[in-house]
């Protein structure tokens, strides 16, 4: 594993980590985070894939992780929009180089969502998300609903405003983020059209662009992303693409529990982690 900071589209330093094959497949894989989610979390999935022969790749969108160069306070303007250059700028920067390897793509719960929020879909070939989903409250559990509104609605505008930046850890949601990420996670999750919401805004989206092969994944036991807005996510956001649906049962695996965030966790490497092996055809 090699770490290293590449530029982003304004010349923010953005942390990568690149996990190096012993024997290459010619396939790069690029990991998009979810919300508040340091790429760490991510590295003993990257090492499998890299075990596998594929080229990895992992980075931390700016003001999260190692992507800290600068006060919180001082990157509020930047959000959803800014996280997804970020991408971009990997995702262009694994292609260059790796040129002829095919190019696939991970993106957990937001990082799913954002693929549209740039051009970055130029650069793959085959996507899968984990947890992904069509953020409108009211499509989740009626207690998820009244955290997400109280949480959003209320906690939200008055910490950004207090502190200049939103302390999610205190919600126990992760690291904390800038005001304008904070501000567009709540119209996401707020706002009935969800990531759609931007693209009416004039604002530039690319989800009617996509169209190559992506594999869905929701969990059952995942407050998160109900498979209700999974299904929405494929419907209504990724039309145009080859989506293919799958939705897992942690009893189907002799699993208690999945949740969230578990798909990710090196206890599931023999049990969750061959699904991506299998969509990106690496054994």
């Amino acid at each position: 594993m090699e770490s290293y900071t590449i530029k982003s589209f304004d010349g923010y330093p953005i942390s990568v980590h690149e996990f190096t094959p012993k024997s290459p497949n010619y396939k790069t894989i690029v990991f998009a985070p979810a919300v508040a989610v340091p790429q760490k979390f991510y590295f003993n999935l990257a090492e499998y894939l890299a075990e596998k022969g594929c080229n990895v790749f992992t980075f931390d969108y700016r003001g999260i992780g190692t992507s800290i160069s600068r006060s919180i306070q001082s990157l509020k303007e930047h959000g959803f929009f800014s996280w997804a250059m970020d991408f971009k700028s990997i995702s262009k920067y694994a292609a260059e180089e790796y040129p002829d390897n095919e190019k696939y793509m991970i993106g957990h719960s937001y990082g799913g969502n954002s693929i549209g929020f740039s051009d970055a879909y130029q650069y793959y070939d085959k996507y899968i998300t984990i947890a992904s989903q069509f953020g409108f409250y009211k499509h989740f559990s009626l207690r998820m609903r009244i955290l997400i509104y109280l949480n959003f609605k209320l906690f939200v505008p008055i910490t950004t405003s207090l502190l200049g930046y939103y302390p999610s850890g205190w919600f126990g949601l992760g690291k904390p983020l800038t005001t304008k990420a904070a501000k567009d996670w709540a119209i996401f999750l707020l706002h009935p059209d969800s990531m759609l919401y931007f693209t009416k805004e004039n604002m530039d989206t690319y989800y009617e662009n996509i169209k190559a092969p992506m594999l869905l994944v929701s969990i059952d036991d995942d407050l998160f992303a109900p498979k209700k807005s999974v299904d929405i996510l494929g419907d209504r956001v990724y039309q145009n693409a080859n989506v293919t649906r799958k939705h897992l049962n942690p009893s189907d695996f002799n699993l208690k529990t999945i949740g969230h965030f578990d798909f990710f966790r090196i206890k599931n490497r023999d049990i969750l982690w061959p699904i991506i092996s299998d969509w990106f055809q690496l054994n």
